[in-house]
């Protein structure tokens, strides 16, 4: 979470070390953009990110380019993979509409109007362009008679968007990069779109991003290709891709053809909901936590309806603590894309797991849940070890007919001489549950037989057991 202060020579002083690495030794070595809240993290965009045509070279001068290691984490494209990716949320947990814009990219029925856009489209763009802003007004012309929209260059300094629909009220709704085929231009599409909607927040949006994280649905047109992309503005700016790179050509008897008319549907259920966000956003109450997901409440399992909470701190990659409003009580928040409930509910009931006290399913495959929070140290952090709770809590777990699959000494929380088992996303029934993909084998040592997509075993718990105890 971002630290806020309240001194204005404090924030000159820290900004201008930031900036310049100017300051005292002792306290440079503690300042980063970590430590930067987001009207310093954009004085900093404002001061240091060039034109985006020219941050998103390869070459020298480029994003890659050591002078900008100051920059460079105040937006997260994701082309460097580094710890602060894992410390960013992504944009599907940070808006819901653009959340919604990726699951309906992936799985949306188009209407006969989407099909029919998409043969237009396609046809237009299979054309041989001799110049980029041939195919960029081309595209302009068929996005706005389909959407009854209209586009316009954004101009930052010396540079121009390809494509820009604004909202009155300050919010850029969408933005467009256009390259007039793959490859061309010399720069990297992604990151240029990523950089214009990094300026429009940062610079233009000085009233919207107090009470928004400024929401921008990204179009990535490269010959008879096209990605949409989200951008947010959180704790940093954040862009992710929602959809790979789709292709635009004419292939009727193609299922690729199926592919580009969901993204049109999703575009067109997208743009109504945007700009009526932007229509209402700065009448909202202030939200105070846009550098959190953005679900705060979830229906209890006990029946109790609707629970309300607030984030306190994130802990770790995606898990927060928070507190119930309006009595307090503290919960544990974690967000995933799989999880046993079955298993998470049994364990708890025998006093082996943390209650579970609600779920949310949320767009694009994302749970919310949320747990009673203990406190508690991990099973690795623990001198004392309770040896004979850690057996009778797997005991009970295959008992029930269930495995865990990631039974590390730090899903294992311990509590007045008792364990609880914790992170259930690998957890499910015997025979069934199965090992997620990207599993990280360099750091880990995992069972024989513990790989990606294969079976998780009662032999593979077990294995865990002996390894722990």
């Amino acid at each position: 979470m971002s630290t806020l202060h309240s001194g204005a020579s404090d924030f000159a002083a820290r900004l201008a070390e930031a900036l310049l690495g100017e300051g005292p030794p002792s306290k440079k070595a503690k300042t980063g953009v970590a430590d930067l809240d987001r009207e310093e993290i954009a004085a900093l965009i404002n001061k240091k990110l060039p034109t985006a045509s020219s941050y998103s070279k390869t070459t020298v001068g480029g994003w890659a380019d050591s002078r900008y290691n100051t920059i460079r984490p105040c937006i997260n494209f994701h082309r460097q993979h580094t710890l602060q990716d894992q410390r960013t949320t992504p944009v599907a947990l940070l808006d819901p509409i653009l959340a919604q814009v990726a699951e309906d990219c992936a799985v949306a029925a188009p209407t006969e109007g989407d099909c029919n856009f998409t043969a237009r489209i396609a046809s237009a763009m299979s054309e041989s362009f001799t110049k980029e802003g041939e195919r960029m007004d081309k595209f302009w012309e068929l996005l706005e008679h389909e959407y009854s929209v209209k586009f316009q260059r954004i101009e930052f300094g010396d540079a121009k968007t390809d494509g820009s629909l604004t909202h009155p009220k300050g919010g850029l709704v969408v933005n467009i990069e256009v390259k007039n085929e793959v490859g061309s231009g010399g720069g990297a599409i992604h990151v240029q779109n990523a950089a214009y909607a990094a300026k429009y927040a940062a610079g233009q949006a000085v009233v919207l991003r107090q009470v928004s994280t400024c929401p921008t649905l990204l179009i990535e047109l490269a010959g008879p290709n096209m990605s949409l992309s989200g951008a947010v503005f959180s704790n940093v700016v954040v862009c992710d891709q929602l959809t790979p790179m789709v292709s635009l050509l004419w292939q009727p008897h193609s299922p690729l053809m199926l592919q580009a008319a969901r993204c049109f549907a999703a575009l067109r259920m997208a743009l109504p909901r945007l700009l009526a966000y932007y229509d209402s956003v700065q009448s909202q109450a202030l939200r105070q936590q846009l550098d959190f997901p953005y679900p705060t409440s979830f229906i209890a399992s006990d029946g109790g309806g609707q629970a309300h909470f607030q984030y306190v701190q994130r802990l770790s990659g995606l898990c927060f603590k928070g507190v119930i409003q309006p009595h307090g009580q503290s919960v544990f928040i974690k967000f995933c894309r799989s999880y046993s409930f079955a298993a998470h509910q049994a364990m708890a009931a025998a006093g082996y797991a943390p209650a579970l006290l609600g779920f949310e399913q949320l767009a694009q495959g994302w749970l919310l849940i949320v747990q009673q929070f203990v406190d508690a140290v991990s099973w690795d952090e623990i001198v004392d070890k309770p040896v004979e709770s850690l057996k009778a809590a797997v005991h009970a777990l295959h008992a029930a007919g269930f495995v865990h699959g990631d039974l590390r000494g730090c899903n294992i929380l311990v509590a007045a001489g008792a364990v609880s088992l914790i992170d259930f996303e690998w957890a499910g029934i015997v025979g069934k549950a199965t090992y997620p993909y990207f599993m990280n084998h360099v750091d880990i040592q995992w069972p024989d037989a513990a790989s990606d997509g294969r079976l998780v075993t009662e032999s593979h718990d077990l294995w865990w057991l002996g390894k722990l105890i």
